[in-house]
C-alpha cells in the first residue's frame, strides 16, 4: 500500500488521538499501580516514596470532577495528546503524505498507546522527554542564554516526572560535553534546572531519602541469567517489533555527519540500552524502563526515510499499519464487557473488591504486604483501606504516611497473604491471588515503634551460644500486645545473597509493653540457632502480628558475624 495522497490537517489526527484515549480511559479497567498513584494525588507533596510528584499532579487534574477511571486518567490523556503534538514538531512538522507516514510511525509505538491513557509516571516522562529534546535541539542550533533557560526548565520537568530523566540528560549531553561547557547558556540550563528541582531534593532530605535508598540499594537481587535474557527479549518487541529491522539499519547506514542533535539521539538510544543491560546484573528489569526510547527511535527512523532512504517509506508505512491494527485489537479487548470475553479480562479488579467489601461490611480493610490491593479496594469501593509491610515485602508510600493511625483500636478485616499462619481464617481470591481474611476487634497500629539495643550488640554471634539482647523501644501510642492479632517480638538476620531468617524472641508475651507506656526495656537471652548460616549478616528487630513475619523498618540494621 502506497502512502495516501489526500491532505489532512494535523489537528484532525490529534483530535482523533484525544477522543480515542478519552474513550479508552473511561472504559478500560485500572491497573493496580494507577490506584496507588491516585492515593498520591489525594495528598499532593513534592515527592513520594517511589517517584517524583508529576504523576500525582496529572491525576489531581481530573479526579475530583470527572467520574471513576476517566477522572483518574484525564490529566494523562491530555499529557499524551500534548506529547503527540510535540512529536509532530520534533519530526519537522510534516505535511501531506509525510504527515501520514509520521502519524503511522507514532501510532505504531506500543508505549505511546499504553501511556496514551494509563496513569503512571511514564506518561509525564514521555511528554517531558519530547519537550526536553525540542528545547535541546533549539539550544544546539542557537546556544543563547534564553534557550538555555528553556532547556533547563525541561530538565527540571523531566526529573519531576521520573528519575530516568537523569539518564536522558546525561546521554544526550555526553557527546557534546566539551562544546557545551564553553556555552554560558548551558550553565544557565544546568543551574536553573537544579534550582527548580531543589524542592524535591529538600523533600528527600526531610524524609531521609526514601526514593534514593530504594532505587539505588533496595532492588538488588542475586544475579540470574534469565534477567538478562528477558531484558534482551523485551527490547526486541516493545518498540514495534515489525520495525526492528529498520531501526537497526538506520543505526548502521544513516550515520549523521555534522548533525549534533541526531548524534545525541543515537547516544541516547545506545546509552540507555547498555545501562539497563547492566542493571540486569542486580535484578530483573521492567519493560517500560526504556519506554522513552520510542521518541529518538521514531525520530531517527523518520529522518532516514525522509532523507537518503526514501525507498523505505511505503514498507515502513505498511508495517506500521499492521502494528496499529494489532494494537487496536488489544485496545478493544480492554474495553470489551467481561461477559463477552472467553477469558478473564485483564486488570478486572472491580468484582473482587465488591466481594471483599461485602465481607468487610463497615470495617476498614488492612492488607498485608500489598499497597496495590489496598489502593484498588479503596478506589473501587470508596471504603477505607490501608496496608502494613513486613520483612517479606518492600517499603512503600504507605509506610511514610501516618493515615493508618485512625485505624488504631478499631474493628478491622485483615486481608492476609496465603502464608498467614492463623487458625481462624477464611480463604479469599483476588483477581490473581489466593489470600486469607480474618476479623479482629481492637487492631493495634504499631507503625512508629522504634527498637534499638541499649548496649552495643556483640560483633560475633556463635551458633548454639546465648547472646544478651537488651532492647529499648520508643512507643508512639498506647499499644496492647494482647489485642488481636496479638504481637510478637522478632530478631531477623539478612544475608548478602538475599537470604533472610527470623526468630521470635522469648518470652513471646512481653508484658512490659503495657498500655500507656512510652518506652519499655526488654532484657532476655537469645540462643543463636544452630541452623543459622555462617558469615556476615545484618540484624534487625521488629514486632509482628501473630502468624506473620516481623514488620519492616522498626530498627536499624546492625552488622554481625555468624560463626
Amino acid at each position: 500500500m502506497q502512502l495516501p495522497k489526500k491532505e489532512i490537517k494535523p489537528v484532525w489526527l490529534l483530535s482523533g488521538w484525544l477522543v480515542l484515549n478519552l474513550i479508552q480511559a473511561a472504559f478500560s479497567p485500572l491497573d493496580a499501580d494507577e490506584t496507588y498513584y491516585w492515593m498520591y494525588a489525594g495528598d499532593l507533596a513534592w515527592g513520594y516514596f517511589d517517584h517524583p510528584p508529576a504523576v500525582a499532579v496529572l491525576i489531581a487534574l481530573g479526579k475530583d470532577w470527572l467520574p471513576g477511571s476517566l477522572g483518574l486518567r484525564f490529566g494523562h490523556v491530555l499529557a499524551s495528546t500534548a506529547m503527540i503534538a510535540g512529536m509532530w514538531h520534533l519530526l519537522g512538522k510534516p505535511q501531506g503524505k509525510l504527515l501520514w507516514l509520521a502519524a503511522a510511525l507514532i501510532a505504531a509505538q506500543p508505549f505511546f498507546n499504553v501511556y496514551g491513557f494509563i496513569a503512571t509516571p511514564d506518561g509525564p516522562l514521555l511528554l517531558l522527554s519530547v519537550l526536553y529534546l525540542l528545547a535541546y535541539r533549539r539550544f544546539l542550533s542557537v546556544p543563547s542564554v534564553t534557550n538555555g533557560a528553556i532547556w533547563g526548565l525541561t530538565m527540571a520537568g523531566l526529573l519531576y516526572s521520573k528519575y530516568h530523566g537523569v539518564m536522558l540528560i546525561f546521554f544526550t549531553v555526553l557527546p557534546h560535553l566539551f562544546w557545551l561547557l564553553r556555552r554560558p547558556g548551558a550553565w544557565v540550563a544546568a543551574l536553573g534546572g537544579a534550582a527548580l528541582f531543589a524542592p524535591h531534593l529538600w523533600w528527600q532530605y526531610a524524609n531521609d531519602f526514601p526514593s534514593f535508598r530504594y532505587h539505588l540499594s533496595g532492588r538488588d537481587d542475586a544475579y540470574e541469567v534469565k534477567f538478562t535474557l528477558e531484558y534482551i527479549a523485551n527490547q526486541l518487541v516493545i518498540f514495534s517489533p515489525l520495525l526492528t529491522y529498520h531501526y537497526v539499519m538506520t543505526f548502521v547506514k544513516d550515520r549523521p555527519e555534522s548533525d549534533r542533535f541526531a548524534t545525541a539521539c543515537r547516544w541516547l538510544v545506545v546509552g540507555f540500552l547498555v545501562f539497563f543491560l547492566y542493571t540486569t546484573t542486580k535484578g530483573g528489569t521492567e519493560a517500560q524502563w526504556t519506554a522513552l526510547l520510542s521518541i529518538p527511535l521514531v525520530y531517527l527512523l523518520f529522518r532516514a526515510v525522509t532523507g537518503r532512504f526514501s525507498q523505505w517509506q511505503a514498507r515502513v508505512f505498511n508495517l506500521s499499519l499492521i502494528t496499529i491494527g494489532l494494537l487496536f485489537i488489544t485496545r478493544l479487548l480492554l474495553v470489551a464487557p467481561r461477559e463477552v470475553l472467553p477469558f478473564n479480562k485483564p486488570f478486572d479488579h472491580e468484582p473482587w473488591t465488591k466481594e471483599l467489601a461485602e465481607r468487610a461490611g463497615d470495617r476498614p480493610v488492612m492488607v498485608q504486604n500489598s499497597y496495590r490491593l489496598a489502593s484498588l479496594y479503596q478506589f473501587y469501593t470508596g471504603k477505607p483501606s490501608w496496608t502494613f509491610t513486613d520483612v517479606e515485602y518492600r517499603l512503600n508510600q504507605y509506610d511514610l504516611w501516618a493515615g493508618d493511625s485512625v485505624f488504631h483500636n478499631q474493628d478491622v478485616l485483615i486481608l492476609g497473604q496465603n502464608s498467614w499462619e492463623f487458625p481462624e481464617v477464611e480463604p479469599f481470591r483476588s483477581q490473581t491471588r489466593d489470600m486469607l481474611t480474618a476479623s479482629f476487634p481492637n487492631f493495634q497500629i504499631v507503625k512508629g515503634v522504634r527498637l534499638e539495643p541499649k548496649t552495643d550488640l556483640p560483633p560475633i554471634f556463635r551458633r548454639g551460644e546465648a547472646v544478651d539482647v537488651d532492647l529499648m523501644a520508643s512507643i508512639p501510642r498506647r499499644i496492647r500486645t494482647d489485642a488481636g492479632p496479638s504481637l510478637r517480638l522478632f530478631i531477623t538476620f539478612h544475608y548478602p545473597d538475599g537470604e533472610m531468617l527470623y526468630w521470635k524472641l522469648q518470652p513471646q508475651d512481653f508484658s512490659t509493653l503495657s498500655p500507656g507506656q512510652r518506652t519499655f526495656s526488654y532484657e532476655q537471652v537469645f540462643k543463636v540457632p544452630k541452623e543459622l548460616p555462617t558469615g556476615r549478616a545484618k540484624v534487625e528487630f521488629g514486632l509482628g502480628y501473630e502468624g506473620m513475619p516481623p514488620l519492616r523498618g522498626e530498627s536499624k540494621r546492625f552488622d554481625v558475624l555468624v560463626e
